[in-house]
């Protein structure tokens, strides 16, 4: 059975070392596109043993990578505007127009703000 280690799954979609690593904490079994399990562990004579995966598991995963991010973007990542939360008050339209858009663009900015210590959170975790 050919294998891959986390290197040559790197070197196959030209990212660096890290990233697959990073892929397999926050592409968990908890998430709906979990990374491929890993298959066995390859021992090393000099140095720790490694995973080593199904290259064809990854590569099927790989190619749902793009869909997957895409579901689990925000709404301020995607640029939705969320409903205006109350007429407009201070008597003049433009002012009224910016004052709304500040307030839906700090909204935006705290939510992608809270998904992001959720994210930071996770990796803590790790």
């Amino acid at each position: 059975m050919y294998v891959w280690t986390r290197k040559e799954i790197a070197e196959a979609f030209e990212v660096a070392n890290g990233t697959v690593s990073y892929w397999t904490k926050v592409w968990g079994p908890e998430t709906d596109h979990p990374f491929p399990v890993p298959v066995a562990k390859l021992a090393m004579p000099k140095g720790p043993h490694q995973k080593v995966f199904d290259p064809g598991s990854v590569q099927v995963w790989f190619n749902g990578l793009s869909a997957a991010k895409a579901r689990r973007m925000s709404k301020a990542q995607m640029g939705i505007p969320k409903p205006r939360k109350r007429p407009p008050v201070w008597g003049n339209s433009q002012l009224d127009e910016s004052i709304i858009e500040l307030e839906e663009s700090m909204a935006l900015l705290m939510e992608t703000v809270k998904e992001m210590e959720a994210l930071q959170e996770v990796i803590r975790r790790g």
